[in-house]
């Protein structure tokens, strides 16, 4: 009986269902091109995640290519370049997120409390500025400005006082991780505080009015309301960044476009070293293999990071 009155019922559901979806037809057809990209983009191309675990061969194809199992993935664990390539992609994503997770917030503290309407535009149109002119623009501004020849930040260090002589900043492999880091901040610092002013304008008046009546000073309400109004924000994108570790993402744009022979030791990443030996060598199995690990090791940081907040703050994102 109880089968008997879930079979009507599914169908009737299934009848409303497809009725409410005729109504929103025009809507609906709207995500149609999201669905098309996806499969396009994200999904077909599984089909050749197959290669690193073949001997691709571009004559023979994806099908026709020997299995060869894990060897290209044996052959990256006892590639002796990779460590210093490893030790480049992970110190820099790990000392780019703890400069560009906390300053983006306290910009976005910092213009939530202007009250001055004109500068606080002005302080967001010139900081947001940078964010949409590309990385090639962006390399090719710092390649003139680091110029030992006329570079404005070498004259003024030379000028001051604070350099006896001009400083070939991208030549040395220990200066580019400082390069890269600033350039990073400089051009998303902007953009990224719009998530959290976004954040910051749900917060509940009645309780910052309240706050006010009790007497809490401007510090005291951004700690104790602002604070753990936006946190939920705060651990979304802290938990995407420790998923984007072994991601190149804006590192991957920076050494592409500033790395060169002399600065290569500390300039190296992943994403660049998988393009080198991907393309350059046309070693597309083993560079395929690497991708593929990188996608693993990133999904489960992700779920670690998802867990760890779960255990800790009890909400869990995903």
């Amino acid at each position: 009986m109880k089968h008997e009155k879930t079979v009507p019922y599914k169908k009737k559901a299934l009848k409303e269902f497809g009725r409410e979806l005729w109504k929103q037809r025009e809507l609906q057809l709207m995500v149609v091109p999201a669905l098309i990209a996806l499969l396009l983009f994200s999904l077909f191309p599984l089909f050749g995640l197959q290669i690193a675990f073949k001997d691709y061969k571009m004559n023979s194809g994806i099908i026709g290519s020997a299995w060869v199992g894990l060897k290209h993935f044996k052959a990256f664990f006892t590639d002796p370049n990779v460590m210093p390539v490893l030790w480049n992609t992970i110190g820099l994503s790990v000392i780019k997120a703890f400069f560009t997770i906390p300053l983006p917030i306290i910009f976005a503290l910092l213009l939530n409390e202007v009250t001055h309407t004109h500068f606080k535009k002005l302080a967001q149109t010139i900081s947001y500025f940078p964010y949409f002119l590309s990385w090639s623009v962006i390399s090719l501004m710092a390649i003139t400005w680091l110029s030992p020849q006329n570079g404005f930040i070498n004259g003024f260090l030379t000028s001051t006082g604070i350099l006896e002589k001009p400083y070939f900043f991208l030549g040395e492999p220990k200066a580019f991780w400082g390069i890269s880091i600033a350039l990073d901040i400089w051009k998303n610092l902007g953009y990224s505080s719009i998530i959290y002013l976004a954040a910051m304008s749900n917060v509940d008046q009645e309780v910052t009015e309240a706050a006010v009546v009790d007497g809490a000073g401007r510090l005291r309400r951004i700690i104790h309301v602002t604070m753990p109004a936006i946190l939920p924000t705060v651990m979304i994108l802290l938990i995407i960044n420790i998923g984007n570790l072994l991601r190149g993402g804006s590192n991957f744009d920076i050494s592409y476009n500033l790395m060169n022979s002399l600065n290569q030791p500390r300039a190296e990443i992943l994403d660049t070293y998988v393009l080198k030996t991907g393309i350059s060598m046309a070693r597309f199995s083993y560079a395929t293999a690497i991708g593929l690990l990188q996608s693993v090791v990133a999904s489960v940081l992700l779920i670690s990071a998802n867990a760890i907040s779960k255990a800790t703050t009890g909400e869990s994102y995903f």
